[in-house]
């Protein structure tokens, strides 16, 4: 495990070792080595070219960059991305459709959860939870659910707000929708239909697949997700468990099983840090 650890600690990858050591060693932010650690990310190239999506003026590519940043755990006190996330807001139409909440889930990380718009639109998007814990795809103009199950809504759109909850309840905030959320992947093995155990409700999305969007969000992001909301240590989540950990190598580094990167995170098919961290986080938040 030490191993591993000092893999991701490694310097070639600021963001990375960033957001370890925040968010998995939970070394205070005040430490002489976060500190450097955190000077040296704002000044990499990786944060630099982030920085230079905004001056696109480009609303998904706002949106992409905002992900990243959260990713990295920086938020609005180390960037200066206010007037970024007016412009968003501004913007927001019907063309966000699926990639609303989780742009919600960015937000929160970020640091804008007391914005009065976050508030207002996470207290709205969580009123229309469906009975068996799940949400119905935000695109008015389709006609079915991607589970292809008319008793279930959109499995991808779901998980965006599985992603959502666990960044509220990382900052305190606990809604009682969170339990029948928990309920939903419990009941469905984490991302199996019930009664076919076998069988994936949405094959790619039980992959290594980062980093994520909207609709592309890999298993490790789900398992991350249920863990940090306490639900993970359920005997029904050991499949999902088990498979994630059968796309780790002999030294316990975690593959990419495909991408789509808006920024660079290693190549598909090699050991991969963000899907590293985001197991070991997942391990992390089930033992808590």
């Amino acid at each position: 495990m030490n191993n591993v650890i000092n893999w991701l600690l490694e310097g070639e990858n600021p963001e990375v070792k960033y957001r370890t050591m925040i968010e998995l060693l939970d070394i205070p932010k005040y430490d002489p080595e976060v500190k450097k650690a955190y000077d040296d990310l704002l000044k990499s190239e990786i944060v630099g070219l982030i920085m230079d999506k905004f001056k696109l003026n480009k609303k998904w590519e706002d949106v992409t960059a905002l992900c990243a940043l959260a990713e990295f755990g920086l938020t609005r006190v180390d960037v200066p991305i206010d007037d970024y996330i007016e412009r968003v807001i501004k913007n927001m139409n019907y063309s966000m459709k699926c990639a609303k909440i989780l742009l919600l889930r960015n937000l929160v990380s970020l640091g804008y959860y007391n914005h009065k718009w976050v508030k207002e639109e996470i207290s709205l998007a969580f009123s229309n939870i469906r009975e068996d814990g799940t949400f119905r795809c935000l695109d008015k103009t389709k006609n079915t659910n991607d589970s292809k199950l008319p008793d279930m809504g959109c499995y991808r759109q779901t998980t965006t707000y599985l992603l959502l909850a666990a960044e509220l309840k990382k900052i305190g905030v606990i809604l009682p929708q969170f339990e029948s959320l928990k309920k939903f992947y419990i009941s469905h093995y984490v991302a199996f239909h019930p009664d076919n155990q076998g069988k994936a409700i949405i094959e790619e999305m039980v992959g290594t697949y980062y980093p994520f969007d909207h609709v592309k969000l890999g298993l490790q992001m789900t398992i991350y997700g249920l863990s940090v909301l306490g639900g993970a240590n359920h005997p029904n989540c050991n499949k999902a468990l088990a498979l994630l950990e059968s796309k780790k190598d002999c030294e316990g580094k975690y593959f990419l099983d495909k991408s789509f990167p808006y920024f660079e995170v290693g190549n598909i098919g090699e050991p991969n840090k963000w899907i590293t961290l985001y197991a070991l986080l997942s391990k992390k938040y089930r033992m808590v």
